[in-house]
């Protein structure tokens, strides 16, 4: 069986929210461990877990999420929260700009430090709980 794939219709697109953040002090590499443990699955599920993790990013992540869904709130403020249930549809974790300095070492050299900053992209979607 085909399935093919259906045009996205403003309906569809109005249920989806996006946040982008970027410029984040904790480095991609500690952020893709905590966002592999929530990918695919319901925002009220994600949040807590990421309450009993101990990282500094996932308190960041949290508060991304809880920003997508004040998104989502604020662009379809007709509609009410409560019948629909929401999914984290992607996340990703890119790799932003490093900050590149040199530490004095001992016997004369210095040692090259980079801290590392990364990209937030989410994307939430709601859909309607059917009560058949």
């Amino acid at each position: 069986m085909i399935i093919k794939n259906k045009k996205q219709t403003k309906s569809d697109l109005r249920l989806r929210s996006v946040v982008n953040l970027k410029k984040i002090s904790c480095s991609p590499r500690k952020l893709r461990l905590i966002t592999d443990l929530i990918r695919t699955e319901k925002v009220e599920d994600s949040i807590l877990k990421l309450n009993f993790i101990k990282k500094k990013g996932s308190i960041l992540i949290k508060k991304i999420l809880l920003s997508a869904m004040a998104n989502w709130k604020n662009k379809n403020f007709e509609k009410d929260i409560s019948n629909y249930n929401f999914y984290i549809e992607k996340i990703l974790v890119n790799q932003g700009t490093q900050f590149k300095k040199i530490r004095p070492a001992p016997k004369g050299r210095g040692v090259k430090i980079r801290k590392r900053y990364s990209n937030i992209y989410i994307t939430i979607i709601g859909k309607l709980i059917n009560y058949n």
